[in-house]
């Protein structure tokens, strides 16, 4: 009997996964999905959804059948890193979700030049050490919002290496 109630909390917890993740991206089709075009393990998977699936908008159903069809094609380890990115976004404070949602969002509105160009700053400092990124961050908290938006400005107007 635990062990029946165990599964359905995991497979509510993974469809909430699966629901999040899947909240941000996913294109949207008037008509929506219906619910039988779903496979037998993404209505498993979305069934605690099942009574109220027809009355979703129809980019909310097509976001779902999207994330669970991802999660679906996941092995094991791609599952369970997924688990854990959702709990620790759970756990984040809302406002600090909602900054991210923002910036998820103004990056979506970027032009594939201006991506680019956030990817190759992500990648500098993910190749410096812990100290030099401490020493940047600490850089950074000291200056007044003036000399940070000086900064951006400069970074925006100078000349982009390799070009």
């Amino acid at each position: 009997m635990w062990c029946r109630e165990a599964m359905r909390r995991a497979w509510v917890a993974i469809g909430a996964c699966v629901w999040v993740a899947t909240c941000v991206c996913g294109v949207a089709r008037a008509d929506g999905t219906a619910w039988d075009s779903l496979s037998q393990e993404q209505q498993t998977l979305l069934r605690p959804l099942a009574d109220r699936w027809a009355a979703m908008p129809a980019d909310q159903q097509e976001r779902l059948a999207n994330g669970s069809q991802r999660w679906v094609q996941m092995d094991a380890d791609q599952r369970s890193a997924a688990q854990e990115r959702f709990k620790t976004w759970r756990s984040l404070p809302p406002d600090k979700r909602q900054a991210i949602r923002s910036a998820f969002d103004r990056y979506q509105k970027m032009t594939p030049e201006q991506k680019a160009e956030v990817k190759k700053a992500y990648e500098r400092v993910r190749q410096m050490t812990p100290e030099q990124r401490n020493a940047l961050r600490e850089r950074w908290r000291r200056m007044s919002p003036d000399e940070r938006r000086s900064v951006i400005e400069r970074r925006r107007s100078a000349p982009r290496r390799g070009q």
